[in-house]
């Protein structure tokens, strides 16, 4: 049995793995299918302290999870479907149907992205719909494309975007972008 098990391998998730591991209490981090979290998807991350001129998303996650390593953290790369939480210790099962036992949960699943639910959508989803432009950005030179959604990540993406396709256009349904300041000055300054 484990005394504290995490669930997701995200910032949240490895920063309670280094507190714990760093506590003593030997802690168990299940990374999920997508290790790192969406940050691993990200380029430039400029609102984490300690890098003034920014940090590739996957290279703090990478930082992040060898510090969480270092003080003691067991890392579990496995899908969970399932936790008991109405008796002690608490039961987690995996896709593999394992399961663990643990005194404490932490569970730190964070965010995917978010989709339209119409259905070309799924039917496209890799053949001209995409939800990671730093994925799939090369495959878009020179082609218009469009961005749905006015946060952050909508703009950010739009804005990487940019260094490959011909036109990039934002589509979002208010009257103003609910993106940072900062990030709608960028995008208002680019040409494409």
């Amino acid at each position: 049995m484990h005394k504290v098990v995490i669930i997701g391998s995200g910032p949240a998730g490895l920063t309670a793995a280094l507190y714990c591991a760093r506590a003593n209490l030997s802690p168990l981090l299940v990374e999920g299918l997508q290790v790192g979290g969406q940050l691993t998807l990200t380029t430039d991350v400029e609102n984490y302290p300690g890098f003034p001129q920014g940090i590739l998303g996957p290279q703090l996650m990478q930082d992040m999870r060898e510090q969480a390593e270092r003080f003691g953290t067991n890392f579990l790369t496995g899908d969970v479907t399932a936790v008991e939480l109405n008796t002690r210790p608490f039961k987690i099962t995996l896709a593999e149907n394992d399961q663990i036992s643990t005194q404490a949960l932490i569970v730190s699943t964070g965010a995917t992205a978010q989709m339209l639910n119409i259905k070309s959508e799924q039917k496209y989803l890799g053949q001209g719909v995409s939800t990671c432009a730093t994925c799939d950005g090369a495959f878009f030179r020179e082609k218009e494309l469009i961005v749905v959604g006015g946060g952050d990540s909508a703009i950010e993406e739009g804005m990487f975007l940019t260094k490959f396709a011909s036109t990039v256009t934002i589509v979002h349904r208010r009257d103003s972008l609910r993106a940072s300041k900062i990030m709608q000055e960028r995008a208002f300054q680019m040409k494409r």
